[in-house]
């Protein structure tokens, strides 16, 4: 047994494997709460249609996934409240048309009720602002990705389910 295992004391050990234990479960417990974030709105969501537009779907350093353009996307500035900078977090409200929901208006503050999704405004340009929603990149296996590349450019849709908050979470293509 090396010196210094004979020289701690029975206390200093029960500290030592207390600290690895309540180090391993803070680990787990931030894993836990990063996969809990990604699925909590398909568990308890609000699903709603969005309609997608063509975007390149492949990455070798990212692996199998189809990247999305979503008409709601793009928000013009009339429909806004305040004036947006960069990063910023934005509401978006949603009316649903015959199909899809589309984009009616734009806000700093999160709506009182109605549909809305919540995003990041990623550039402002012109008479538009630019969205992310966190829902940009849909990761399937190598098969389904190249049919979902075919299927984007002839229009699909994509099945969205929304919390009460507005945070997204993509569900299926289609």
């Amino acid at each position: 047994m090396p010196d210094t295992m004979k020289n701690r004391t029975p206390a200093s050990k029960r500290l030592l494997i207390a600290g690895l234990i309540l180090t391993i479960i803070f680990q787990f417990t931030i894993l836990a709460a990063e996969y809990l974030s990604s699925v909590w709105p398909l568990w308890f969501g609000k699903p709603i249609a969005l309609k997608t537009a063509p975007v390149d779907p492949r990455s070798l350093f990212r692996g199998n996934y189809v990247l999305l353009n979503y008409d709601v996307s793009t928000v013009s500035k009339l429909m806004g409240d305040y004036s947006f900078k960069r990063g910023e977090v934005a509401y978006v409200s949603l009316t649903k048309n015959d199909t899809y929901f589309v984009a009616t208006s734009l806000h700093r503050n999160q709506p009182k009720s109605g549909t809305f999704i919540r995003g990041r405004i990623s550039s402002n340009t012109g008479g538009s602002y630019r969205v992310k929603y966190g829902i940009e990149a849909f990761f399937m296996p190598k098969a389904k990705a190249l049919k979902a590349q075919k299927d984007i450019g002839k229009g699909a849709t994509a099945v969205i389910y929304l919390l009460d908050n507005g945070k997204a979470a993509i569900a299926e293509l289609h």
